[in-house]
């Protein structure tokens, strides 16, 4: 069995120096009207837990599982899973290799970090720190024990493979759906591909290849399986082999009954989906001159929001030419075509301000919602602050909070919605002082209605609290 470890129901609360900060951080917006709780986990996460890609929350029946890495010796990391129970009670363990020892791997930001899943069984599954090599992937012996992960990565098909960016989702079936990037540069190419566990054999197969092309890269961003079993998938492309910089975001469905794609419009699409395929496949499009190995324009990270079937929108992070700031834009499809939208402007709100490849949306109800984190940096210091946009269904305008405290550092988060359309939101901070920080909040729909924010207001808040240089300094 595990150590149980008790909640600690203040948010923001950490050691030390830590405590000190994130109360002389926080803002001056006012208090949301569906007020959120975040809570600290009991556990310091290694300055390598960051990433855009990667999928490592996962709530069922009312427990939420938080898949994170840990600081394992010099430049290395454990990755550990916890789980917390409706009443507030933690419990985490290691991912342990045959040997019975805690799995060990080297920090690589971006790239080695964790993705969660868990399957209609209750049975845990867990892929992590892999950049472009083999399987690294873990199954829990007792259904919904975080403490009994162990290696079975041989299960795995396509040994030998280079295998990176795995995103995980569920299925209504209890399935566990797998995307991934794998490499067989030897043909000038980087793919993606799915994979699905049956939970009727207890197997993984290759289910199909997303997208490939002679000297392209794909890089996958989401996965989402709707309730009649439609499995919706974002990515983006670079020329081969690889980059930071992105192109062409990127969306389709697969229908694994017809063993088909299909765009958002309904359209039929070939097996594998490429760069120059035709129809609304591409959400971000080529804009002023842009090719495929510029480093602005370009396209970083992209979450999607699916609601009863269907594509609500898709967030993502998007530098426009000759920029090296990243908006964060939302497009949705209008019934003929894509319209995007920015939410966070940088340079609207002045100087030092920026986002990260941090972002996730959800819809419920009449109420569909954006998460992003917007940063501030004064005298060399980086303050984050995780905000919330709200829109409902007929309205063209979003309603804008702040979601917990801002954190120094940067912030890297995820979000899943329960049965009762609370949002539940994985927060990273891996840079807090004396130790990352991985919080845990609740976003709730019900209440009043948004009277709204403003980022220039949240941003405001931040630049006061930053105080002079002697005092960001500390």
């Amino acid at each position: 069995m595990g150590i149980p470890v008790t909640r600690r129901a203040v948010a923001g609360v950490t050691a030390g120096i830590a405590v000190a900060l994130a109360t002389a951080l926080a803002p001056a917006a006012s208090a949301g009207v569906h007020p959120s709780t975040v809570e600290t986990v009991p556990v310091t996460v290694d300055g390598s837990n960051q990433s855009g890609w990667w999928n490592p929350l996962a709530v069922v029946d009312g427990v939420t599982y938080f898949a994170y890495n840990v600081p394992a010796g010099t430049n290395r990391h454990e990755v550990h899973l916890a789980s917390r129970t409706a009443s507030g009670e933690w419990t985490s363990g290691c991912l342990r290799l045959a040997t019975g020892a805690c799995a060990n791997y080297l920090n690589d930001n971006g790239h080695n970090q964790p993705s969660v899943a868990v399957d209609g069984a209750g049975e845990i599954h867990v892929f992590a720190s892999m950049h472009h090599e083999d399987w690294n992937y873990f199954r829990s012996t007792v259904p919904g024990d975080v403490t009994s992960l162990v290696e079975v990565s041989e299960e795995m098909p396509d040994q030998g493979s280079t295998i990176s960016y795995p995103i995980t989702a569920v299925g209504p079936d209890g399935d566990v759906w797998l995307m991934v990037r794998t490499g067989p540069d030897a043909q000038a190419r980087r793919d993606g591909v799915l994979y699905r566990y049956d939970l009727d054999t207890r197997t993984w197969a290759r289910e199909t290849v997303v997208a490939s092309a002679t000297n392209y890269s794909v890089y996958p961003d989401d996965v989402t399986v709707d309730g009649n079993g439609q499995v919706h998938l974002l990515w983006e492309w670079h020329a081969w082999a690889a980059g930071p910089f992105r192109h062409l975001g990127s969306y389709a469905v697969w229908n694994p009954v017809a063993k088909a794609f299909s765009d958002v419009a309904g359209g039929a699409l070939p097996t594998p989906i490429r760069p120059t395929t035709p129809g609304p496949v591409v959400f971000q499009p080529f804009t002023d001159g842009e090719t495929m190995t510029d480093t602005t324009p370009a396209v970083q990270t992209a979450k999607m929001a699916i609601q009863d079937g269907v594509l609500r929108g898709v967030t993502y992070r998007y530098a426009s030419g000759g920029s090296r700031l990243f908006d964060l834009e939302w497009a949705s499809w209008n019934g003929t075509d894509w319209s995007r939208e920015t939410l966070i402007d940088p340079p609207s709100l002045g100087s030092g301000v920026d986002t990260v490849a941090a972002m996730d949306a959800t819809s419920y109800g009449s109420k569909t919602r954006v998460y992003g984190v917007v940063t501030l940096q004064t005298c060399n210091v980086t303050r984050s602050q995780v905000v919330m946009f709200e829109r409902a269904d007929g309205r063209s305008d979003w309603a804008v909070e702040a979601v917990g405290d801002p954190m120094l550092g940067q912030q890297r988060l995820r979000a899943a919605t329960r049965d009762d359309g609370t949002d539940v939101l994985y927060l990273s901070a891996p840079a807090t002082p004396g130790g990352g920080t991985l919080r845990y909040a609740e976003v709730p729909r019900s209440g009043q209605k948004r009277a709204g924010g403003s980022l220039a207001g949240i941003l405001t808040g931040l630049r006061d609290d930053a105080g002079g240089c002697a005092t960001a300094a500390g």
